[in-house]
């Protein structure tokens, strides 16, 4: 099964969240997610974006998109009124998990109107990584992203 997550950087603080495929195919946050302080270690990195791996689902109902913001919990945690604003200098990684295989792959901030455009020339794979190997890959992607 495949599982995907997010880790972001935004104004010093590193915001993780899972994310979940719903039954019409599209891959939404789920509402799971943790604010760490930005001078987390590469094991508490790595470690809150396997928790938020360990969170992701598939064959979840589909939301409203009208009713409720996928990142609305995010936001509201953050005191923000806008995914626009939230994206606004966020540097974004993805990470994909099937079986032991992790993906992490750095971004370029296409704003509010594009999202995160992944950079797959520098996705990185990693076999069963421990959570301080996942952490370094998770922070040398945020370097690489934009």
């Amino acid at each position: 099964m495949t599982r995907l997550a997010a880790l972001d950087l935004r104004r010093g603080r590193y915001v993780a969240y899972s994310s979940s495929l719903c039954v019409d195919g599209m891959w939404i946050a789920n509402g799971v997610f943790e604010i760490l302080d930005g001078s987390a270690g590469d094991r508490e990195l790595g470690a809150a974006v396997r928790r938020m791996l360990d969170a992701s689902r598939t064959g979840v109902p589909t939301p409203d998109l009208r009713v409720a913001a996928p990142l609305a919990p995010v936001l509201d945690t953050l005191g923000l009124r806008s995914y626009a604003t939230y994206a606004k200098g966020t540097r974004h990684v993805g990470v994909e998990c099937d079986a032991d295989v992790v993906l992490v792959s750095p971004t370029r901030n296409g704003g509010a109107r594009e999202g995160f455009v992944e950079l797959t020339e520098h996705t990185v794979r990693l076999t069963a990584p421990g959570d301080e190997e996942l952490g370094a890959a998770l922070r040398a992607a945020l370097d690489r992203s934009s």
